[in-house]
């Protein structure tokens, strides 16, 4: 039973998670230039891969991990 409580505790935690998240973006929506403040409201982290070169192609992994939802 406490297993249960918890797991539904987690579920609605993520779920308001999300649904904070989903304000911040309507908040931003209609933004012309990406600021600082911006930035930081929205994007936890930003995540840089290694630059590689396959046939004289230049290739880099980028991830985002955004603020209340994480990795999309």
């Amino acid at each position: 039973m406490q297993e249960i409580t918890a797991l539904i505790s987690e579920e609605e935690h993520s779920e308001g998670n999300v649904r904070t998240f989903m304000e911040e973006i309507k908040r931003y929506a209609a933004i012309t230039e990406l600021d600082e403040t911006v930035l930081n409201r929205l994007i936890n982290r930003i995540l840089i891969g290694k630059l590689e070169k396959i046939d004289r192609v230049r290739t880099q992994e980028v991830q985002i991990v955004y603020n209340f939802v994480g990795e999309l």
